[in-house]
């Protein structure tokens, strides 16, 4: 019997691809099953040409919205090999330092994490982010290039763009069929208005919830795109010393994602 091997020490990609290997997604879907499923959703997706055309890397770039500019790829993948984790949520808990202005900085967890209504315990629990995978056909998955992205700008141009694919593609399909939209980080749809926190929300049709939060391993995620795709820029690199002056590397990128239905308005399964 072959020995499995086990991954044995504390950096952020171990963990998540401990909590991936052992999540019951890890343990049902080898490589072969996510390109066989892969290539499936492909053929599928090519009866609807003009949804291909509103999720083309071409359309979103055109989109008004400074967000837009820096897509650098898109792709579709399978819901069922998303590996949704309530484990991948308890992460956004972790402490680290952080270092911002004049001072010493601080340690300790994500300043999202029981503040922002679209982060835990305020968002919904992994089971239920599971169950909207599964009401899906299709999982749209955009990322931007490299960037400076904590150096001003406008942090509400990701969720602004997410939310205008969404109701294109629910013009197009009938609504209800963008099932679930993600976000890379906390949401800032209501930008420059702060969040309400506490679980409320002004504008709950335009939140956007990030993929993390809602307990999806991303680092997985971006390892079958790499896989599926044959780019292996979709790979993410974890940042050391985040929001220090010895921050490595520099740049980031941002990753999220729509769950579509492509089911047609008024049919039965």
């Amino acid at each position: 019997m072959a020995q499995r091997k086990y991954l044995s020490n504390y950096s952020i990609e171990n963990i998540a691809q401990s909590i991936a290997r052992d999540s019951e997604v890890g343990r049902k879907y080898a490589e072969e099953d996510k390109r066989r499923l892969y290539h499936e959703r492909q053929r599928l997706v090519e009866n609807y040409p003009e949804l291909l055309k509103i999720l083309s890397l071409d359309h979103i770039r055109s989109c008004a919205m400074s967000w837009a500019k820096r897509i650098a790829r898109v792709a579709l993948v399978p819901p069922e090999i998303v590996v949704v984790d309530s484990r991948i949520q308890d992460m956004c808990s972790l402490p680290f330092w952080t270092y911002y202005g004049v001072g010493e900085g601080s340690f300790g967890r994500c300043a999202g994490v029981g503040a922002f209504s679209c982060c835990p315990p305020l968002n919904l629990p992994a089971e239920k982010v599971r169950l909207k995978l599964d009401r899906s056909d299709v999982f749209l998955v955009l990322q931007s290039s490299l960037g400076v992205m904590m150096s001003g700008g406008d942090p509400g141009s990701q969720f602004q763009l997410l939310n205008r694919l969404a109701e294109d593609i629910d013009a197009l399909m009938g609504k209800g069929t963008v099932v679930q939209k993600f976000g890379g980080g906390p949401c800032f749809a209501c930008y420059p208005e702060s969040c309400e926190g506490g679980g409320a929300c002004r504008t709950p049709h335009l939140k956007v919830p990030s993929l993390e939060g809602m307990g999806i391993c991303v680092d997985q995620l971006c390892k079958d795109l790499a896989l599926l795709t044959g780019d292996s820029d979709w790979k993410i690199t974890w940042i050391k010393g985040f929001g220090t002056p010895d921050q490595k590397p520099k740049k980031m990128k941002a990753t999220g994602g729509l769950a579509l239905s492509l089911k047609a308005k008024g049919e039965t399964a």
